[in-house]
């Protein structure tokens, strides 16, 4: 990914001393792909906090923050994660909480809290109204076009995601603990495809507590290379991924995959969608309280 979503989240600082506490050690940049922020907020927020002796810094190759302990691989894990959170914005999904969780198994991931408005996309963005309505087309059940209409209709649909990573052949395989949210496994490239592909079932009736080997068939894949993220089609007894390129290609893939349906939370209060989107609406308060070119401009053309 080449252009960064950044400076378009407010930094809220509880937040981010939770995600730094959790993370047992984190980059700097991996912070401001995380959180979206403005990097000069940031460095100021984790300087106070640094004198104030609530934090640590060091570095390696970069620079990290932590509080007790740090370990580079789960910074490794966590850098590569916060690229899932960027293309998640990069198509319309925006985070309302985030938050470093551990695995079973003791890794890090992520949980997220996304949110969107596809009423405002769907009136807004006439190329967004054209591909919802294709992808009303291809659905063939009444019940699916109804489930579909309702992400398209309403002012706010938010859900929890967990975002986990698998970056060594070598490490303990990955294996679905849960269904109770969306889950987002991210890999550095295709080659680690075939073993996720050869693990993958149909977890929806099985008992999950003593699972260590099978992955949820309906599991998202990102690839950091390529910079895609995609869902499983099977055809012809064979799996093959499918890309999601837009936050009504994400509404398809909910419609095609409900494992994870009751987490979804679907309003049409324009209340509940500012409640979610309020640190990316104090960024904006910011900017424009904060925008000294555009300050200067106002005052000068008061004085001419």
């Amino acid at each position: 990914m080449n252009t960064l979503f950044v400076n378009n989240r407010a930094i809220d600082s509880e937040e981010l001393v939770d995600i730094i506490t959790q993370s047992n050690g984190i980059y700097e940049n991996t912070l401001i792909k995380l959180l979206q922020c403005n990097r000069i907020s940031l460095e100021a927020r984790l300087k106070t906090l640094k004198k104030n002796k609530i934090i640590s810094k060091g570095k390696l190759n970069k620079h990290f923050y932590y509080v007790d302990k740090y370990d580079l691989k789960h910074m490794k894990d966590l850098d590569l994660q916060s690229m899932v959170v960027q293309y998640l914005v990069s198509i319309g999904l925006y985070t309302n909480k985030i938050q470093v969780i551990d695995s079973l198994d003791k890794n890090k991931q992520l949980y997220l809290s996304v949110f969107a408005s596809g009423k405002y996309n769907y009136k807004n963005d006439k190329s967004i109204k054209k591909l919802a309505n294709n992808r009303f087309n291809q659905l063939s059940s009444e019940e699916d076009r109804k489930y579909f209409s309702q992400f398209i209709i309403n002012e706010l649909t938010k859900f929890p995601i967990r975002v986990a990573s698998f970056s060594d052949m070598l490490e303990k395989r990955y294996y679905t603990t849960s269904i109770d949210t969306v889950d987002i496994l991210a890999i550095p490239n295709k080659e680690y495809i075939p073993a996720i592909q050869s693990n993958l079932a149909d977890v929806s009736f099985r008992n999950l507590e003593n699972n260590t080997t099978l992955i949820r068939d309906d599991i998202l894949i990102y690839l950091n290379d390529s910079n895609t993220l995609g869902y499983f089609v099977k055809e012809n007894n064979q799996y093959t991924l499918r890309a999601i390129y837009s936050v009504v290609d994400f509404f398809y893939y909910l419609t095609l995959n409900k494992n994870s349906k009751d987490s979804i939370y679907l309003s049409n209060d324009k209340a509940d969608y500012d409640n979610a989107d309020v640190l990316y609406f104090q960024s904006y308060l910011n900017k424009e309280k904060y925008n000294t070119i555009q300050l200067k401009r106002v005052k000068q053309k008061a004085q001419s």
